[in-house]
């Protein structure tokens, strides 16, 4: 049977707040130092190369988060199930989700590197991304994908050491590699001058450290799991649950890049200091928002560890505690934000214009943060209850039927700088999907079924122990 231990919480019993708290600690100071692999690089291109250096490593997410994204999800969807079986107390699925897990993005990890060397020129030109500078946004992108192998590694690991209740380890990970990227990021920009280029293999070798010290410690500090990173394993079963849980997160995040590439133009015809002032701005709102993104890793977790134990009197309780929080914690924030939004700006740029820019974003998105902070906490509830096709759906309408028409509409009658309310718009139609689908109580239905499955597979046990 799979128990809590030394490395893990188990928040099936105990108070639920101070067992969330305890377990989003780690995974706030993790998300802080995994925001420092993009602050760096935005203060070291921004100081050391140029403006344009700047835009190009900026210009490139969309694209490259995109191609990511469908992937980065399959390890969401394994995450989900370890915390099931967990609670469940059931080793022999955890070893099989890992396993299964693993094969799946060992195999297609090659192949899509490729695929994102090849495309990353057409992929830049129907962005309409400026001349001064596609080729540096060209080169960065290349060099980034070969890092999408310990990428999608250790995202996975990650998921797994967090469904069994361990969030401490990936903040030591992450501790260690931003570290190790932030010394590389300085090495091999100002001493060895590489640009973007050394921007990109700061940020892939970094990669590298975390994927492989992940494997060591889950195979150390979790025997029980242990497994071989080369050895390719299936189960089929298991293989559709983690597909029904990744894939709509991952479609979500894949069609929320290209979102983001649909108002790309948009942006990038507003000229290089307005996207420039964009980029390095939405590394400062990275900060508010990782709180939220802890919390709603936390209420997965949460939620997944007390479904598989059938207690959701403890759900109900706790969800709520943690939806305070949240909302706390995001006031609080932009209260320190807002004031020292210019300050902040500052270290990214030299220039003037580029900080007032960036300043219009902040002061537009920032105070209603609280909205996006109540959409990430039903989406992670939902996703811990094994529900992921109606945040997807909540998410896309966000951004398909609210985010992208409301910002060509409010640039073309408002100005570029307004076009920023488009979030604060995009989020409210998406809260709505989600609160009327928790309310309508059909989320539960997955639960049921979970419960079903594991009624059957103590039956056909105990059946084999009678034989």
């Amino acid at each position: 049977m799979a128990k809590a231990n030394a490395n893990t919480i188990d928040m099936t019993t105990g108070r639920p707040l101070p067992l969330v708290l305890k377990f989003t600690l780690p995974i706030l100071l993790g998300n802080i130092f995994q925001q420092l692999y993009t602050v760096v690089d935005g203060i070291v291109v921004g100081k050391n190369v140029s403006d344009a250096a700047q835009a190009a490593v900026g210009a490139s997410f969309s694209v490259t988060y995109m191609l990511t994204s469908l992937f980065l999800g399959i390890g969401l969807g394994g995450s989900v199930l370890v915390s099931q079986y967990f609670g469940q107390h059931n080793n022999k699925n955890i070893q099989k989700t890992i396993t299964t897990m693993h094969s799946f993005l060992l195999v297609i990890s090659l192949p899509l590197t490729l695929f994102g060397i090849v495309t990353a020129g057409p992929f830049l030109s129907l962005l309409k991304v400026p001349e001064d500078y596609y080729e540096l946004a060209r080169v960065y992108m290349c060099v980034y994908y070969l890092g999408l192998l310990p990428q999608f590694g250790y995202n996975a690991n990650a998921g797994i050491l967090q469904g069994l209740g361990d969030s401490r380890s990936p903040l030591v990970i992450l501790a260690l590699s931003s570290i190790l990227h932030v010394i590389l990021d300085y090495v091999l920009v100002v001493p060895i001058p590489l640009g973007v280029v050394g921007v990109g293999l700061a940020t892939v070798i970094s990669q590298f450290f975390s994927w492989g010290l992940s494997i060591w410690i889950i195979n150390h500090k979790f025997p029980t799991y242990r497994f071989k990173v080369f050895h390719v394993s299936f189960d089929r079963e298991i293989f559709k649950d983690i597909l029904r849980i990744g894939v709509p997160s991952g479609i979500q995040n894949a069609l929320y890049s290209v979102g983001i590439m649909v108002m790309s133009p948009l942006i990038n015809q507003c000229g290089t200091v307005f996207v420039a002032g964009y980029n390095a701005a939405v590394k400062v709102d990275g900060f508010v928002f990782m709180p939220v993104q802890s919390l709603a890793t936390s209420i997965t977790t949460y939620v997944g560890q007390n479904i598989g134990a059938r207690r959701m009197d403890r759900v109900k309780d706790g969800v709520r505690s943690i939806m305070l929080l949240s909302v706390a914690m995001c006031v609080v924030l932009c209260a320190i934000v807002i004031p020292l939004r210019s300050q902040l700006m500052w270290l990214f740029t030299d220039t003037q214009a580029v900080v007032d820019a960036g300043n219009e974003y902040l002061i537009r998105v920032i105070p209603l943060y609280v909205v996006s902070t109540l959409q990430y906490m039903y989406i992670g509830l939902l996703r811990g209850a094994g529900e992921s096709t109606v945040p997807t759906i909540a998410s896309l309408i966000s951004l398909w039927l609210a985010r992208v028409p409301s910002a060509y509409l409010l640039t073309e009658f408002f100005g570029p700088a307004n076009m920023h309310w488009c979030y604060a718009i995009g989020w409210a139609a998406g809260l709505c999907v989600l609160i009327l689908y928790y309310y309508s109580g059909r989320w539960k239905r997955h639960i049921n079924k979970l419960q079903s499955d594991n009624d059957n597979e103590d039956r056909a046990e105990a059946s084999k122990g009678e034989v």
